[in-house]
């Protein structure tokens, strides 16, 4: 989803103006779907993704090669989207779909586990001129399911064999289906945790529980309570556990808009061992609510990311002269009408009325950081 009015900075003491969009990361778990194991479900997907648009969405649980042309030609048909390879392999897959209009694909490779590929995707992101100007690598995992003691073991083992073979590159994101039960499980701190072979960060943090009322918000599976026949299959149980998760490398993670990571459907209320749409959704139409209940056993979830660096104007014109920054400090112009800054989570952090004078922000903490001109509703994305 390009946004027509955003500069992007790097605040460096040669600073210059740049062009950014913000891209919608999503993660979903289709439920084994094939063509044999359709029930339905197409409609139902496009209903879901229409209203969330995502650029990129990291689909597991592909379990035959239609998904890839049936999703691009019957359920993504807002855009030119494509789909990576289907590939022979243990068990179910990993695809990933992307939007042409942003991105190029690179590459694709496959990391080996015990029991299902990890799917590494490499994407070129393509300015507004169809040019390259930065990469973004997806994983896609579906870590070992069930809650004993080897199953821990076998997902730490998996993650171990992903952060072997991880790139380099610093724009990475991993999404997909974790089936981890609590934020300590070993294979979640070998990514999130202090002792990490490279680090990397849950917009939500790590201070959640499965089970409780207080972050209920937070839950993608189960979406239904007892099993309904002609809806793929899944399990049941009700919202409780949350096992789908999009990480971002510590690298990348000032660029994620946490604000915008959303377990879509899930609108907070207590649901354990109720479906999705029980009681009526407060956050989504009870059509779409419905089409979550049947379309899979988990919520997709989604985020919005910023990628993009050339230089660039805005609507035709020269980038707007009532901010400049050295690397320290943003400093808006005399005269500049009320200006909001806001952290990448979304918090507003500063807000400078309306003066005659020179107004300073000083002592920002690194970081990303969006400037709200409330006149003029110009945005510009900061990154020091």
């Amino acid at each position: 989803m390009r946004l027509t009015l955003i500069l992007g900075l790097t605040l460096t003491l040669n600073l210059s103006a740049q062009s950014t969009d913000t891209v919608r990361i999503c993660s979903y778990n289709l439920l084994k779907f094939a063509q044999s194991n359709e029930d339905g479900r197409i409609p139902m997907f496009a209903r879901i993704l229409d209203t969330i648009r995502p650029d990129v969405m990291i689909c597991a649980e592909v379990a035959d090669a239609t998904v890839g042309p049936r999703f691009v030609s019957e359920v993504m048909k807002w855009g030119p989207y494509a789909a990576t390879p289907y590939y022979e392999g243990n068990d179910t897959k990993i695809m990933v779909l992307y939007n042409q209009e942003m991105f190029r694909l690179v590459g694709t490779n496959r990391i080996p586990t015990e029991l299902r590929d990890i799917f590494e995707t490499t994407l070129e992101h393509l300015d507004a001129q169809g040019r390259p100007d930065d990469t973004l690598i997806v994983y896609g995992v579906h870590l070992k399911a069930s809650s004993s003691s080897s199953d821990e073991q076998q997902r730490t083992r998996e993650v171990a064999a992903l952060t072997a073979r991880m790139t380099s590159r610093r724009h990475v994101v991993i999404g997909g289906d974790y089936n981890v039960y609590r934020p300590d499980e070993p294979a979640l701190q070998a990514l999130i945790g202090p002792n990490a072979k490279r680090r990397f960060v849950d917009p939500l943090g790590s201070n959640w529980r499965r089970n409780d009322v207080a972050f209920a918000s937070y839950y993608t599976q189960c979406t239904r309570a007892t099993m309904i026949s002609g809806c793929g299959g899944g399990v049941d149980g009700g919202i409780d556990d949350r096992f789908d998760f999009i990480l971002a490398s510590a690298e990348f993670s000032p660029r994620v808009l946490t604000s915008t990571y959303t377990a879509f459907g899930n609108d907070g209320a207590v649901r354990f061992n109720k479906s999705i749409n029980d009681p009526p959704n407060q956050k989504v139409s009870a059509d779409i609510a419905a089409a979550l209940l049947c379309a899979s056993d988990h919520l997709p979830i989604y985020v919005d990311v910023v990628l993009g660096d050339v230089p660039a104007s805005v609507d035709g014109t020269d980038a707007p002269s009532w901010w400049t920054c050295d690397g320290h400090t943003i400093t808006i112009a005399p005269g500049t009408a009320d200006v909001s800054v806001y952290s990448s989570q979304g918090r507003r952090v500063a807000f400078l009325p309306t003066s005659n004078t020179t107004q300073r922000v000083d002592d920002l903490p690194t970081g990303m950081y969006i400037l709200q001109q409330h006149q003029l509703n110009a945005k510009a994305v900061i990154v020091r």
